[in-house]
């Protein structure tokens, strides 16, 4: 279904910001007792867990032609993400995280149009440019110190937008017959397998017993997988059923939003290029929604 995004989905949309946007303290506090595959290896198996009920139960809905798509899904959009971020994130803070997350809809604007036939319009394209605009102002503008550079870690978090593109595509041209829940706990129940064993791998058992504070990372690594992949996966791919990939996918302009939000919490200072950048992510947003 493509149609004009109602005010249902508006808000589903400010939801994910908000979900996703906390997602990146989460891990930040999850790393500070685990390695980053740990972490990753974590949420998916958390993640799973809470959703292999609903795979038993919805897996007869699934024709075998589907399950190489539902797969592929999870793989680019919850299961490599989930490794890249939290490798980035032990050397770039959490707001340059959620900003480096909103180049998501140009590659989901350019992956569709190359490989998946998707049309677009001149006011969704002027859409994705002033967002961008305002993105990449947050990015390369230190508030204090003038032009700044990308962290080559930062290029981790450039491939997992990557994986959110072909992530988004592949929902709207295969699996758009396929209930949100389903897609979700299908795919987190295939992937439950590789994060197990890579978990298994990585001396798990010693960081939870060498550091006092793992529990607590554990407590916020739980958050992550339950909200931060399960539920907002779910929202995610609804937002892509009733509208369309690209203005899904524009959530993730709204991230660094609440990333600076979360830098206010923690006493960090706002500048004016900070307010000038999100206000053209706000144009932005509303013109891809158009």
């Amino acid at each position: 279904m493509n149609r004009k995004p109602s005010l249902s989905d508006w808000f589903l949309l400010l939801l994910l910001a908000v979900i996703w946007g906390s997602s990146f303290i989460l891990m930040k506090k999850g790393l500070e007792s685990f390695l980053s595959v740990q972490v990753a290896s974590l949420r998916v198996i958390i993640t799973a867990l809470v959703l292999i009920p609903f795979a038993i139960v919805r897996r007869k809905e699934i024709r075998k032609e589907k399950i190489k798509y539902i797969l592929l899904q999870g793989l680019f959009g919850n299961f490599l993400p989930a490794f890249l971020f939290t490798a980035a994130q032990k050397h770039i803070d959490s707001s340059m995280a959620g900003i480096l997350n909103s180049l998501s809809p140009v590659f989901v604007f350019l992956l569709g149009i190359i490989f998946f036939s998707t049309g677009y319009t001149g006011l969704k394209l002027a859409g994705m440019v002033i967002a961008f605009s305002g993105s990449v102002l947050l990015l390369f503008v230190d508030r204090h110190n003038g032009v700044t550079g990308i962290s080559q870690y930062g290029w981790l978090i450039v491939i997992a937008t990557v994986c959110y593109g072909i992530s988004a595509n592949l929902i709207k041209k295969y699996l758009s017959d396929v209930h949100p829940i389903t897609i979700t706990a299908m795919a987190f129940s295939m992937l439950v397998i590789p994060a197990l064993f890579i978990l298994s791998l990585s001396g798990f058992t010693l960081s939870l017993h060498d550091d006092q504070a793992a529990y607590a990372s554990l407590g916020y690594i739980a958050i992550l997988g339950i909200f931060g992949s399960g539920l907002a996966s779910i929202i995610y791919n609804k937002v892509i059923h009733r509208t369309t990939a690209l203005f899904a996918a524009s959530v993730t302009y709204l991230i660094p939003i609440v990333a600076v939000f979360w830098g206010l919490l923690a006493g960090e200072p706002i500048g004016a290029i900070d307010y000038v950048g999100m206000g053209l992510i706000f144009c932005g947003v509303y013109l891809v929604g158009k």
